[in-house]
């Protein structure tokens, strides 16, 4: 499936960016190159966790493992553009499913582990996938109970497959296709089709604009690298190097920061079901980690933890901050010989990636173009803000702000097709064709070097509540509290966490009767199967949901309201 339109093609194929090689093309150079280095290592705790014991896999037995899945599934009629639902934490055998999919022209589209039912049905449906690829479980989620029930109301889906023990009946078991290396041929190995194009649409993940229902972002080969290729040629990551990925494959980050990001290079990767900053140094010491990538809020607690062997040779710390640099300061201190990197997920459209300058503080991003380090004259990124010069007009010498909108080589100008659509519906832009993100920002100067204006993201225009890794949207949660029988107005807010855990999510109901409330809200969210990242930890009631002339929640109102009733 092509979503890019020939002149998009042309321009970034021109410039450098786009090449005409597809992931698993540019991983099986590797393969002949050094067939037997290893390429994937597991969890150490992987069985634990899903069910599957943890594989240690070189380049060779990888690729033998790729040709051999990509047999199979074609043999029970599995076809090119078949929209595939995964539910696979970060491990060797997503990583396989990634390059069978890259070989078949499959079009992978990881969900979050934690979705409940009505969740995983929503967005199938959306998608038109035609199978399920699940673990067993994932800790305490029934991932392939669920996957089970799901495709059991939905005609449309026609394999769900499931790796590790523990799964329930009636699913395709998968592990021991992906263990049968010796049925592939050592002709079949390099014979690798010609086609899908590399502008064909490789992955599916949901954007988190928040003025517009989340919509599916359909990428294809060259937008993915060109995500991870910004970034290493920061990271100087190259063949023989191990990265650690801990990030879910759902976003930019783990899937093309991470998992593609290797594959381009032919580093090998650690996989690593992260808990605490001890389990994660200590996997990092056994293997030899030299670039590793995780959220920003969780370096002070890492560097602390870091022997001085795996200080040593870490050569890049990536941190990942989700679309707001307003606190300006961070912790500074990288007493490593690694290079500190700091990641701006704008909402899932693009990253941005740069050295930390300044110890203690995130960078400012450049307005305008955003070049190419590793092709000369190509750029990855446009950068403009929305409303700047009416908001300079309006301030008279005071704060000059804007809404975030991009041109880049890794995001689509339309999104992913709703199923039984053939064109996507065009992402809102501007009439130069920069496509909006609904980050606010202000600018920190208008001249800076060779007279560069910079930005710096102040969040989200509406609101997103973030749980550690994970982010809810806020307007979401409201609606979905208020289709409770007998609750007449609701808000979501989030306590802290204790210690340094995540951020905790609560509800604030408007109800008639308060003691039953509490059972039959409960109940509700029982009923309608919501997934366990939108149950609040506990709920308040109140008279009135505290709203501004906008009708916006005020969210900190409700914090301290929660803080006077002592459930934080």
């Amino acid at each position: 499936m092509l979503l890019s339109t020939p002149d998009e093609i042309e321009h970034y194929r021109t410039s450098g960016l786009w090449g005409e090689q597809r992931v698993d093309q540019l991983f099986v150079q590797h393969v002949k190159e050094r067939g037997d280095e290893i390429a994937l290592i597991d969890d150490q705790d992987h069985h634990a966790i899903t069910g599957r014991k943890p594989q240690c896999l070189s380049f060779i037995r990888t690729w033998r493992r790729v040709v051999g899945l990509c047999n199979f599934l074609s043999g029970i009629g599995m076809k090119t553009d078949t929209v595939v639902a995964v539910m696979l934490p970060p491990c060797a055998d997503a990583a396989v499913l990634t390059l069978a999919a890259s070989r078949m022209g499959y079009i992978l589209a990881p969900l979050p582990l934690t979705s409940g039912e009505a969740e995983m049905r929503q967005k199938i449906e959306q998608l038109g996938a035609k199978a399920i690829v699940c673990s067993a479980h994932y800790e305490s989620e029934p991932i392939a109970e669920r996957a089970r029930n799901v495709a059991a109301d939905l005609f449309s889906i026609r394999f769900v497959f499931s790796i590790g023990e523990g799964a329930p009946e009636g699913l395709i078991e998968l592990q021991s296709v992906l263990d049968d290396e010796d049925s592939v041929e050592d002709e079949e190995l390099w014979d690798i089709p010609a086609q899908p194009s590399s502008d064909a649409v490789f992955s599916i993940n949901w954007s988190a604009a928040t003025s517009q229902p989340a919509q599916a972002i359909g990428r294809n080969h060259n937008q993915l690298l060109s995500a991870a290729r910004h970034v290493h040629e920061q990271t100087d990551l190259e063949a023989g190097d191990c990265m650690m990925v801990v990030h879910h494959m759902t976003g930019l980050v783990g899937l093309a920061v991470g998992v593609i990001g290797a594959f381009d290079k032919g580093a090998r990767v650690q996989f690593h079901h992260f808990r605490t900053g001890a389990a994660l140094s200590e996997a990092m010491c056994e293997f030899g980690t030299q670039h590793v990538c995780l959220p920003g809020t969780q370096w002070p607690v890492l560097h602390a933890v870091l022997p001085m062997d795996v200080r040593e040779q870490l050569k890049s710390v990536m941190l990942v901050w989700n679309r707001s640099h307003r606190s300006k300061r961070v912790f500074g201190q990288n007493e490593t010989a690694a290079r500190l990197l700091d990641i701006t997920n704008f909402g899932e459209l693009a990253v941005f990636c740069q050295l930390r300058r300044h110890p203690d503080e995130i960078g400012s991003i450049p307005l305008g173009a955003i070049a190419a380090r590793s092709v000369d004259d190509a750029n990855w990124m446009e950068t403009y803000l929305f409303g700047m010069d009416e908001s300079r007009a309006e301030s008279k010498g005071q704060l000059v702000a804007g809404e975030l909108c991009l041109k880049s080589a890794m995001l689509p100008k339309s999104a992913f097709p709703v199923a039984g659509a053939i064109d996507g519906v065009a992402l809102k832009a501007t009439e130069d064709g920069f496509i909006h993100t609904d980050i606010g920002c202000h600018l920190v100067t208008e001249e800076h070097g060779e007279e560069r204006a910079l930005f710096r993201p102040l969040g989200d225009l509406s609101d997103i509540l973030t749980m550690g890794a994970l982010s809810e949207r806020a307007s979401d949660l409201d609606a979905l509290y208020k289709q409770c029988v007998g609750v007449h107005d609701a808000g979501a807010f989030l306590v802290s966490g204790t210690g340094d855990g995540p951020s905790r999510l609560m509800a604030a109901l408007v109800v008639d009767d308060q003691e039953i409330a509490r059972e039959n809200f409960f109940a509700f969210l029982k009923d309608r199967k919501v997934s366990s990242t939108r149950w609040p930890r506990d709920i308040i009631f109140v008279e009135a949901i505290p709203r501004n002339t906008k009708g916006v929640v005020q969210r900190d109102s409700l914090i301290e309201a929660a803080e006077i009733s002592k459930v934080a």
